[in-house]
């Protein structure tokens, strides 16, 4: 994947993934709160939303690592770590999913 490519995929992948932050705090703030707990409100779709994302996150964050051909100097790992930190931030939210779906399994 070539460069600019690579860096439009992942600003995308960002600003999708800041619209669900968004979505997240809106309806966490002004959203109206459910009396049962069957109900599936915006905040839990944002949720939800953020923990499937993580996977084309990383993949994207990966790619650009790859195209800008980033290797061992210490520069280079802290933009490694810059550029895996959105993908990481995704991740927390795949993992809490997960442990919700094994408690509701057990």
């Amino acid at each position: 994947m070539k460069k600019k490519a690579a860096i439009t995929t992942y600003i995308i992948m960002i600003l999708f993934m800041v619209g669900l932050l968004a979505m997240l705090v809106y309806g966490t703030l002004y959203g109206r709160s459910s009396s049962s707990t069957a109900d599936f409100t915006m905040s839990d779709a944002a949720t939800l939303g953020l923990a499937i994302w993580a996977i084309p996150m990383w993949i994207s964050s990966l790619m650009l690592m790859k195209a800008l051909r980033l290797r061992g100097t210490l520069h280079e790992k802290q933009n490694k770590m810059l550029i895996a930190f959105p993908a990481i931030a995704c991740s927390g939210f795949l993992i809490f999913y997960l442990i919700v779906l094994v408690m509701m399994i057990f």
